[in-house]
């Protein structure tokens, strides 16, 4: 089975609050305000049936490994100190910086045509256990935004050997993060939909996810306000952009109109590529109600890979992973307004194909095609887990129980990463467990007593290897089939890793590329 390209895990709920309606404090300004003894993202706010404050896309806000230990209340004390210092900023400095929107096309950097230029031979490593923090390089564009506390809290960028391309308001742009240049930029036809979404004092969750690319094709869902027209009032799109992977050089959009609601604007939509297959590329539109009962904005096109046409469109649901043929995501046409259920489509024709019972919210992880995992808040009390299904039936192969309900709310079951080769690494309530990403067979776990070894905080898992901090703070990797240490000398905490960079936060929270050593 060919494995699609695919977009990182994203969270769906009639009420989630992951679109933005939730917001925490972040910087990129001084090494004053960094505290890089908190490798977590703050707590979860919650109102009625809202989920989790976090991030869709494969990133919620870190909260799993936060139980009811001692190490999880150091840490959110920790998390209220870094927030104490971001107001303070904000009443001396005018506040903590968003992430910055890439800027024209300036004499020598393409825009949309021609091949991009490449920088000097660079080591590479595959995978990477070193990088060099003392050469890294500025991010010509920042991808991602950040908090006082060093930790991503929402990602737009995708890394592809030396390229990040990443997902703008305006478009899509491609940067040699060795080079610290921008190669290219391809501009969206239409005026934004939520121009200002990667700026401001905030972090903000929503806005475009990271691109999807192929060896031939790089595409990003964005929102688009059409003008309008007469006496026909301006309304929004979700647009898709596609462009050649390597020279930028724009191959198609397509526009899917959103909603007919005039007064429907685009503030805290999600909008992401799904998933690219040889059949169709596949992208949502999310938006919330903004209160509960309210069903919002949710769309899923298909669209033919090579020219853009629509294949279908499905409105109240929203896609969320490709399994061969099979699309499977969430339907918002439940009896109850407040659950929602896992829906199964066709990826060629929209066709259903299977459904499973109503949840009260479900958050779909990247993962191996053969298995869906579904982290899922269901039964009366809002416990969370943790579901394997099988694409074919929508039958369950497995389910493990995450946090417990509290006064009729839990945390999600917490951050999984998949090393995209064999292994599944879930966090939940203090513990890091290691999965057969196929067979959802438990392979390790952390912390181990017998062995006196802690669980790492992780941030990213690549090719076999997982990357993170140790309780102490410094960088690590492990092995994703063992549990075991690979590496105490990584020399940075990285966010991404290619066999050419890692990606991450410098100790002044700007945006970094650091260069492979071994």
């Amino acid at each position: 089975m060919k494995v699609p390209f695919t977009d990182s895990e994203s969270v769906k709920g009639p009420f989630t609050d992951l679109r933005g309606l939730c917001r925490a404090l972040h910087t990129d300004f001084a090494d004053a305000l960094r505290l890089r003894s908190v490798r977590k993202s703050f707590a979860p706010c919650s109102y009625g049936h809202a989920d989790l404050c976090g991030l869709p896309g494969g990133e919620p806000i870190r909260t799993a490994s936060e139980g009811t230990d001692a190490m999880g209340r150091n840490r959110q004390m920790r998390r209220v100190l870094a927030t104490m210092t971001c107001l303070a900023a904000v009443i001396t400095v005018g506040g903590c910086s968003g992430g910055s929107i890439p800027q024209p096309a300036q004499p020598g950097v393409g825009t949309g045509s021609g091949a991009p230029t490449t920088g000097p031979a660079a080591k590479t490593a595959d995978p990477p256990t070193a990088f060099d923090r003392a050469a890294g390089v500025p991010m010509a564009v920042k991808g991602f935004s950040t908090n006082v506390a060093g930790n991503v809290t929402a990602r737009f960028m995708t890394l592809r050997d030396r390229i990040a391309y990443i997902a703008a308001p305006t478009g899509l742009v491609a940067v040699d993060v060795l080079a610290g240049k921008q190669l290219w930029t391809t501009p969206v036809e239409g005026a934004p939909g939520d121009p200002n979404n990667q700026k401001g004092p905030f972090v903000n969750t929503t806005g475009p996810r990271p691109p999807v690319v192929t060896d031939k094709l790089a595409a990003a869902a964005l929102p688009v306000e059409k003008p309008e027209q007469g006496s026909t009032p301006s309304y929004i799109t979700l647009t898709v952009l596609a462009a050649d992977a390597t020279s930028g050089q724009k191959a198609w959009q397509a526009d899917a109109k959103v909603s007919d609601d005039q007064y429907s604007g685009a503030s805290n939509a999600v909008t992401k590529v799904v998933a690219i297959t040889e059949k169709a590329v596949i992208a949502t539109y999310d938006r919330d109600g903004g209160y509960p009962g309210a069903t919002g904005d949710h769309i899923t096109v298909a669209l033919d890979p090579a020219t853009g046409k629509t294949l279908w469109t499905r409105k109240a649901y929203s896609g969320a992973s490709v399994h061969g043929d099979t699309l499977v995501g969430v339907d918002y046409t439940t009896v109850e307004s407040y659950k929602v259920q896992a829906l199964a489509l066709d990826v060629a024709t929209g066709q259903q194909k299977w459904n499973v019972e109503s949840s009260r919210s479900l958050g779909f992880v990247s993962a191996d095609p053969a298995l869906v995992v579904i982290k899922q808040k269901n039964n009366e009390h809002g416990d969370s887990f943790l579901v394997f299904l099988d694409p074919a039936t929508g039958a369950e192969k497995a389910r493990l129980a995450g946090p417990k309900s509290v006064f009729g709310s839990a945390p999600d079951y917490g951050d999984c990463f998949y090393d995209e080769q064999s292994a599944l690494i879930c966090a939940s309530d203090g513990v890091l467990t290691g999965y057969d990403a196929a067979t959802a067979q438990k392979l390790w776990s952390l912390p181990d007593k017998a062995t006196n070894r802690v669980a790492p905080d992780v941030t990213v898992a690549w090719h076999g290897l997982l990357y993170g901090d140790t309780r102490g703070g410094k960088p690590i990797a492990l092995d994703a089939k063992t549990g075991k240490d690979v590496s105490t000398e990584v020399g940075v905490t990285p966010w991404w890793v290619s066999k050419y960079a890692a990606i991450g936060v410098s100790d002044g929270g700007e945006p970094m590329a650091y260069p492979v050593t071994k």
